[in-house]
């Protein structure tokens, strides 16, 4: 999608004020039953209506979508068989955007393609079967 420069400025602007929100949303959580607290509970709300009364809007990411540096953050990446290099394999959070311009990237987990072949075995990455049981009891752990 082609933006303009106003659009552009705007989502730029906008994207400052989302620590603000985060930090409404951050504090009704902790003080919205509080009788000081519940004077501001609709304050979150009001500031998310008048993003998307600005045009603001979520964009998803989804399972095998190619990562998009520009719109999607990377938290965490993991060898897959399944999947291609840069590819999601689970979305972690929804993005926003104004007419295209991201003003809060979407996250996911991506692939780092399969494990190599010619990896040494403490580069390996470990599987979940092999993570020792912090839950076993003695017994457990001698039988394994």
């Amino acid at each position: 999608m082609q933006s303009s420069n106003k659009s552009t400025a705007t989502a730029s602007i906008l994207a400052d004020f989302l620590p603000v929100l985060d930090k409404l949303i951050e504090l009704r959580e902790a003080y919205g039953e509080d009788e000081f607290g519940r004077q501001y509970n609709a304050l979150p709300g009001a500031m998310k209506t008048a993003l998307v009364g600005l045009g603001v809007k979520e964009y998803a990411v989804s399972v095998g979508d190619k990562v998009d540096a520009s719109r999607i953050i990377v938290v965490e990446a993991e060898h897959s068989d399944e999947y291609p290099v840069d590819t999601v394999i689970r979305p972690v959070a929804d993005g926003l955007e104004l007419e295209g311009n991201p003003i809060r990237m979407a996250s996911c987990v991506a692939s780092l393609g399969p494990v190599p072949a010619d990896l040494p075995p403490e580069e390996a990455p470990v599987q979940d079967d092999m993570v020792p049981n912090d839950n076993a009891s003695p017994e457990d752990e001698q039988k394994q």
